[in-house]
């Protein structure tokens, strides 16, 4: 735990100011150190009370993504151990595969405030208004064959759909990568990886899930069809408390991959989604397919009776 964490420790022990001396006892450091953190507190966005003679209080603290206060609430053992976070960043999928390159470890986030060229699947541009929504992508290990990459995807929407749940919302499940509530998008993930010989190296999970976003925010083409949590339910959330559990809900999921295959993780986004019998529009680059779901194979493929063929479709956009 770094300084910064240690200080905010201090101060939400309880609701009484913490002087500055008990402070600087308990961490071995000078009582101007801890001076010059309140100042780096109050520069970061936290509001502390100084009341003389009895020490520092805190009054409130930012909706930031911090490192530290998503560690309140994230309590696995892989999965946002480490958190590199940045203020803005181009695309944090993009910072975490140059990362993952250079052997970062298993589970290790990189999240950011907002993104100035986020994207989604097939290169579409994916809004990132600063300090609303939650932009994270996880570095994930597996030992599987490239070939079984693909539900890896599925991770993260299993992860959001139990998050949202928990938060009493009704999410479903789009194949192959999206999450809904009411029939609008709310979260979608982007998935990169980098393989050497019949084994992969690294995958990239990249969520984005829209928490604090008001219409206004979201660019016209998606309104009709996007939300967020606070459009759903008319509430505010503090979003470093909505990641911890997303990354929670991810390392279950993750556990799951690796202790019982590929094959369960689809069995279990297939039983979350409901999609046989669905009958379903899928476009492609040239070509549109309609039919009726038969599901998912175990490598993650939709199967789709079209015309009285059985089609396995492996990228595309769906429509129900």
């Amino acid at each position: 735990m770094n300084r910064v964490a240690e200080i905010l420790a201090f101060l939400r022990t309880g609701e009484d100011a913490v002087s500055g001396d008990y402070i600087s006892s308990c961490l071995a450091i000078s009582r101007t150190a801890v001076w010059k953190y309140m100042k780096q507190l109050e520069r970061l966005g936290y509001v502390i009370e100084r009341a003389k003679g009895r020490g520092y209080r805190l009054m409130a603290a930012p909706d930031r993504v911090y490192p530290w206060e998503i560690a309140r609430h994230c309590h696995g053992s892989v999965i946002g151990r480490e958190i590199v976070y940045h203020d803005s960043i181009d695309s944090t999928n993009t910072a975490a595969f140059k990362i993952a390159l250079n052997d970062s470890k298993d589970g290790t986030c990189v999240i950011a405030e907002t993104q100035r060229t986020g994207r989604g699947r097939l290169q579409r541009k994916w809004a990132s208004p600063y300090g609303k929504n939650l932009y994270v992508s996880v570095i994930l290990r597996p030992r599987l064959h490239p070939l079984h990459s693909y539900p890896v995807t599925f991770l993260s929407s299993l992860a959001v759909s139990d998050t949202l749940f928990s938060l009493g919302l009704k999410p479903t499940l789009k194949w192959p990568n999206d999450v809904l509530v009411n029939g609008k998008k709310i979260c979608g993930t982007l998935l990169e990886l980098s393989t050497e010989a019949e084994m992969i190296r690294f995958v990239v999970v990249g969520i984005g899930l829209n928490v604090n976003m008001t219409k206004r925010d979201l660019p016209a083409e998606v309104r009709p069809k996007a939300t967020s949590l606070l459009l759903e339910t008319k509430k505010h959330y503090e979003r470093a408390a909505v990641c911890g559990i997303v990354l929670d809900n991810l390392e279950v999921y993750y556990r799951v991959l690796q202790e019982r295959g590929v094959e369960e993780i689809c069995r279990l986004w297939e039983d979350r989604a409901r999609i046989r019998g669905i009958e379903m529009e899928v476009s492609q680059m040239d070509s549109t397919f309609r039919g009726i779901s038969e599901g998912i194979d175990r490598y993650g493929a939709l199967l789709l009776r079209h015309r009285g063929k059985l089609i396995r479709v492996i990228a595309g956009d769906v429509n129900i």
